[in-house]
């Protein structure tokens, strides 16, 4: 009888120990507005926080980290390129580009990391590709071969395309900043506040970092926003604590500064 006892208490103890930490779990994923957020060791990959990593959501200019990245492995960056009228002609935001005048391949990485110009996005994957369609098909083949098997791109920009679906998922879009911290420059241009750069033309174009985490004192965040109203607000960043740097990504967000907040204070 005494026996039954101790197995009843034990199984109830488990039962409730089990309960309060599921209940932990479900508060702690209602904190954010996100649908879906990570938090990744950027050395290792090991994976400190997941809430629905694999759900596929569209990505908005988050998708713009993967095009910068490419753009470091296969573009000099002093080099010249020309701006055709597409590129020239894309919806806003953009940096707004002089068509037919020329601009260094950094500046142009400059005009996607801070301000999230999606004329310089063009341009780049023109550069790469030919067409813009045929980046988006080398982009596919680069996520797969970095083991991103939850991403399907139409374009370099991470704008929505009519009937047609784009997306990844925050634990891909991780991968994509473990291969960008590896490019040192991409890193550094995502700390600046403020810059400006000038074309064949001559004129000033002044960029803007729309990160607002860079304004803070509080901690180091540097990394890629992206909105669209399909998308809501999402974003894909590194921060540094000690010695070790972390990945972070959020997708589908309401209040995306919040949920940033709050996992970058969990470690």
């Amino acid at each position: 009888m005494r026996l039954t006892n101790q197995i009843t208490f034990t199984l109830t103890l488990f039962v409730v120990v089990l309960f309060f930490a599921r209940a932990g779990l479900s508060k702690q994923s209602t904190l954010l507005t996100a649908k879906s957020a990570i938090v990744m060791d950027a050395q290792s990959g090991a994976v400190l926080f997941e809430k629905n990593p694999n759900l596929r959501l569209p990505a908005a200019s988050t998708v713009k980290v993967l095009t910068a990245v490419m753009a470091a492995d296969k573009l000099d960056f002093e080099m010249m390129l020309s701006i055709s009228k597409r590129a020239a002609g894309i919806a806003p935001s953009k940096a707004y580009l002089s068509e037919k005048e020329s601009y260094k391949v950094k500046d142009l990485v400059l005009c996607v990391l801070m301000s999230s110009a999606n004329d310089a996005g063009v341009a780049l994957a023109e550069a790469m590709a030919e067409t813009e369609f045929k980046f988006s098909l080398l982009m596919n083949r680069q996520a797969k071969s970095w083991g991103a098997k939850n991403s399907f791109f139409l374009n370099a920009t991470g704008l929505p395309e009519y009937k047609k679906k784009q997306y990844s998922t925050v634990y891909d879009l991780a991968l994509f900043m473990r291969k960008c911290v590896e490019y040192p420059a991409l890193t550094q241009m995502m700390k600046k506040k403020y810059v400006s750069i000038y074309g064949s033309d001559g004129k000033e174009i002044k960029l803007r970092n729309h990160n607002r985490f860079l304004w803070r004192d509080s901690n180091n965040l540097i990394g890629k926003t992206g909105y669209t109203r399909g998308a809501k607000h999402c974003f894909l960043g590194l921060f540094s604590k000690g010695n070790k740097k972390f990945i972070v990504a959020i997708q589908g967000s309401r209040k995306p500064w919040d949920d940033l907040e709050y996992l970058i204070e969990k470690y």
